[in-house]
This record gives structure tokens, sequence and C-alpha cells, in this order.
């Protein structure tokens, strides 16, 4: 008898337990905090990839999200705003003392603007997108221009201050079709005069000047000399011709970065580019996108020692591929950064 009553017992906190737990469900998990999605990478930001139009213009949405583990039942107004003070501890903390030529810079007032000051999420929906319009035209893109934004603290809402996800430092990256890391172990950089033994860089970053135009660095300069701006390249691709596989070829047009030439940069023979576009061997819905660069110039080396400065004679190729995904309809989503 004493046996029965204690399977019975038993049975009775079990089931009093299954139906704890069933209940527990049905309530809210996780508490419901607000932040956005804009996960900062090895550099410390969140890279934004925008196209450069003719016109300057450019748009980012930047998700706005509702953590918990239901569905959010109540509506919310996000205020949000920018943030004057995290890009200015990130950057003491991340860059040497004295190097302040490599730190972040906070993205002008011109260049940005809000069409809202608030994120709405309604009832029903755990994430909503807050749009800013940009107007980059003439931006320098020497430097590393972040947006920081920063999500206001409002009694209707509490903000997930985990991680600092209330925060978005947005790393602004313009891209064209030209822009881009080439791989540059075919470019070699002679002294003048000399045909052996020239130096090679593994990879030159080409970025935006407009929608037809970059820039790289000069020889080997390293891309974080404190005298970059000397070495300046400016490349524009010319219209092309288009043959019969649909490969485009075209002329290069070079000038010299700093308006006073101080490195006496001069081409020194034809510079041309190649242009294609091919489906990717194994994976149908990759579009690979390759463009090579033809180069000869010359260029002075004013820094490294200069008492003796060094002329450079600089010839070969450089290659950039971009992969696109076909089956993604916006663009900078597309491309396999």
């Amino acid at each position: 008898m004493k046996k029965i009553y204690f399977i019975i017992s038993a049975f009775a906190v079990m089931c009093s337990m299954f139906t704890s737990c069933n209940d527990e469900w049905e309530d809210e998990l996780y508490e419901q905090l607000v932040s956005f999605k804009a996960p900062v990478g090895s550099n410390g930001v969140y890279d934004i990839y925008i196209r450069y139009q003719e016109d300057g213009s450019g748009q980012y949405k930047v998700p706005v999200i509702i953590s918990g583990s239901n569905t959010n039942d109540k509506n919310y107004v996000v205020k949000i705003s920018v943030d004057n003070d995290t890009l200015a501890i990130l950057n003491s903390e991340r860059f040497a003392s004295g190097r302040e030529d490599l730190w972040f810079k906070q993205l002008p007032e011109q260049y940005y603007s809000f069409p809202s000051q608030t994120c709405e999420i309604k009832a029903g929906q755990n994430t909503n997108t807050y749009t800013i319009d940009f107007n980059l035209k003439g931006l320098n893109t020497q430097e590393n221009w972040v947006l920081p934004l920063t999500i206001d603290r409002d009694p209707s809402y509490n903000i997930n201050i985990r991680n600092g996800w209330y925060k978005a430092l947005l790393n602004v990256k313009l891209y064209n079709d030209f822009s881009g890391n080439y791989a540059s172990s075919n470019m070699y950089v002679y002294i003048d005069g000399q045909e052996s033994d020239g130096a090679v860089e593994d990879y030159r970053e080409c970025r935006v000047v407009d929608d037809r135009t970059v820039f790289f660095l000069a020889g080997t300069t390293w891309s974080e000399d404190i005298n970059r701006a000397l070495y300046k390249i400016v490349t524009r691709f010319e219209e092309g011709v288009k043959d019969d596989k649909g490969v485009i070829t075209g002329p290069l047009t070079l000038s010299a970065g700093d308006p006073a030439n101080a490195i006496n940069f001069e081409k020194s023979g034809d510079c041309t580019y190649r242009y294609e576009v091919i489906k990717h061997a194994t994976k149908p819905y990759l579009e690979r996108r390759i463009t090579t660069m033809y180069l000869d110039y010359k260029y002075t080396d004013i820094t490294s020692d200069p008492e003796n400065p060094i002329r450079f004679h600089v010839k070969g190729n450089m290659t950039m591929e971009r992969q696109y995904n076909t089956l993604i309809p916006d663009e900078d989503q597309a491309i396999l950064w």
C-alpha cells in the first residue's frame, strides 16, 4: 500500500513539473531589448559598402532589432542620434600615440542626412531598418570615415547594452567597378635604369575617387606611411571597347594625387586595362568580374632618405577579382566582400 502511495505521489509531482515547464514557454524567456544589428569587425567598426554614384548620392539602411524569444507585441518608436564620444575612445585605444593620421575620422554632417530621427517597429515585427541618406561627392577617401550612431535612452523601451549593441560605428567604404584590393605580385618596382631585382607588393588597395576613378599608392609605399598622401596615383578608367566575347579593353589616364607632384610622377609607357565577366566554374549563380591594369610609370621616393632621393620605374600588371551572387538583388549584399 505504501508502495502504491509512493508511485502516485511521484507521478503527481512529475505532472506538476511538466505543467510548469509548459507554462514557462508561454512567457518571455529573454527580456525584449532594442539594439542595432551592426557587429564590429576586427578593425573595431562595422564596414558598410556604398556604390559611388556620379552625383555622389547613396543610401544605407541599418537594421534595428527587438530581441526576445517571443514575437514583439507592442509598438516601439526608437530614438536614434549621432554619437560624438565613442569614436575618440576607440581611436585612443586602438592606435599608437602620435599616429593620429591613422585614426578613424567622424563623417562631417554635410555628407549625410536622416529622413527621420526615429525608427518605428510595430507590434508583430522584431526588426525594421533606419535609413541614412549620403551625399559623398568630394569626400577625401584617403581617410577612414565613420558615422557613429547610438540608440537614445527612453522610458518606453530598454536598450541592449551588451557589447555596445546600442551603438553602430558605420565605417563608410565607397566602391565602384574598379576599386578594391588588387593582387600586385606581377607589378615590379625597379630602381630607374635597372631591369632586375625588382621589388613587389602582394596587394595594392585602390580606393574610390569618383564613379570611374580610383587611386593607389606608388611603388611599394606602405599603406600606413605618414607621408602616403604624396604618393597617391590617381587612375581613371576611360571608356573602352568591347570585343565579341564581351571583354572590355581601354586606356588608363594616370596623374599624381599630390597637386604639387613632389614625387615627379610620370607615365613611361602605355597604361591600359582589361575587364571581363565570366561565370564561376562550379557555382553557376556566381559571376566573376575581373579587372587587370597594365602599368608603366616612374616616381621618386623623396621621404625614405630625403638627402638621397631614389628614382623608381614601375612596370607590370595587377589584377582584382570581384564575385557577385546573382541571386541577391541588392548589389552591396550580392558582392562577396
